[in-house]
């Protein structure tokens, strides 16, 4: 019997757009990235660059998801941890009830930024979620909401640690790096919509 393989995964099914090319927003250098990288570190710098083509949607279905994708696949065949963010998020500021549709309506805006500056979304989308969050009242700290999420969905332990630093560095006012940048940017949106 042969061994099958996601046909997702299997190269054979592949077209050229399953293959590109980006450029380090560091240093310039020519980063190939096959659409199942989730990020990859740049050969001549070293900085991590997010796959911005990379999509987990099969994930949140596939029985498979972990074996493919390894610790980041946890807790998504139940639920996406896209949900599981809104979910939590909508708990937490149901007082909030304007709030919590624009936030959910900025999330596509999130994606479309983040693709756009080459930045991981999952630390920006939950970051942005917590510094609102902050800014309601409703939390006093990034840990609170990180170790209920994680605790409860199994969020990979990268994506808390970047997600934390991401948000405190928002709500200390420390916002030059590319991610900060975006997510003040959602921030302001957030303004606007209210």
């Amino acid at each position: 019997m042969f061994a099958t393989k996601c046909p997702g995964q299997d190269m054979r099914y592949w077209t050229a757009d399953d293959v590109h090319e980006e450029n380090c927003p560091n240093c310039g250098e020519i980063i190939e990235f096959f659409k199942t990288d989730i990020r990859l570190r740049c050969r001549n710098c070293k900085t991590k660059l997010a796959n911005p083509r990379f999509d987990m949607g099969c994930a949140q279905w596939c029985a498979h998801a972990e074996m493919c994708l390894g610790p980041a696949a946890k807790g998504l065949k139940q639920k996406s941890l896209r949900a599981v963010l809104e979910d939590e998020f909508s708990s937490l500021a149901k007082y909030y009830p304007e709030t919590v549709n624009a936030v959910k309506s900025l999330v596509g805006y999130a994606e479309q930024k983040s693709r756009e500056k080459q930045v991981d979304l999952l630390p920006v989308i939950t970051a942005f979620m917590i510094t609102t969050l902050y800014d309601l009242g409703v939390i006093e700290n990034a840990e609170s909401f990180l170790d209920k999420v994680n605790r409860e969905h199994s969020m990979p332990d990268e994506a808390v640690n970047a997600s934390k630093e991401l948000a405190d560095n928002v709500i200390n006012n420390h916002t030059e790096g590319k991610m900060e940048k975006v997510v003040v940017d959602l921030a302001n949106k957030l303004k606007q919509a209210k």
